[in-house]
């Protein structure tokens, strides 16, 4: 019996969330916010229940190619991550090719 692997690709996982999300569904993510004073990783962030919203343009957000833009199914909340700091996708742990 196969085993679900225990990583994905960062690239591949937010493919999936974009195609979980247009179905309907939801996903559950880990996130480390970004301190700009510091530039670096922050506080680690669980999102139990999340979907894939429109981004901005780099225009309206600068570097708005590198985030993703969610939203807090549990609570409504519009949300914003830089996509390199996720660190898991519907509990499996992200790498980054």
């Amino acid at each position: 019996m196969d085993k679900e692997p225990q990583t994905i690709d960062l690239f591949q996982a937010i493919e999936e969330m974009k195609r979980i999300s247009l179905a309907g569904g939801t996903f559950s993510i880990k996130f480390r916010k970004w301190n700009r004073q510091t530039r670096n990783g922050g506080d680690l962030v669980r999102i139990n229940a999340a979907r894939v919203r429109p981004k901005a343009s780099d225009e309206e957000i600068s570097g708005s190619s590198y985030k993703l833009f969610f939203t807090d199914t549990e609570t409504g909340l519009a949300r914003v991550c830089w996509q390199p700091l996720i660190v898991e996708f519907n509990g499996r742990r992200t790498i980054l090719n």
